[in-house]
């Protein structure tokens, strides 16, 4: 396994919960203020990661499918009035 392979999976093991989180445990982004941000930047960080590694690992792409649900899931949740959010 290589470094990038590596880093892509720990950031994507990472940074599932608190994603997870915010889509189904939270208003929104905003809601979080600066950490928030930070953990969606790093999960779009991961994903760009994830589909670099996934070009020679195929199995990957189901990670790269994953990690892409769950980040629409926190922009759907952040930007509009759908009810993703448990505490509704």
């Amino acid at each position: 396994m290589g470094l990038a392979t590596g880093v892509a999976l720990a950031g994507s093991l990472l940074g599932a919960l608190p994603l997870l989180a915010f889509a189904f445990f939270s208003p929104g982004l905003q809601s979080e203020s600066p950490w928030g941000y930070i953990t969606f930047i790093f999960g779009v960080i991961t994903l760009v990661l994830l589909i670099f590694v996934a070009r020679g690992k195929p199995i990957i792409w189901v990670l790269v499918v994953f990690q892409t649900l769950l980040l629409a899931a926190v922009l759907v949740e952040s930007v509009s009035d759908s009810r993703l959010y448990i505490g509704t």
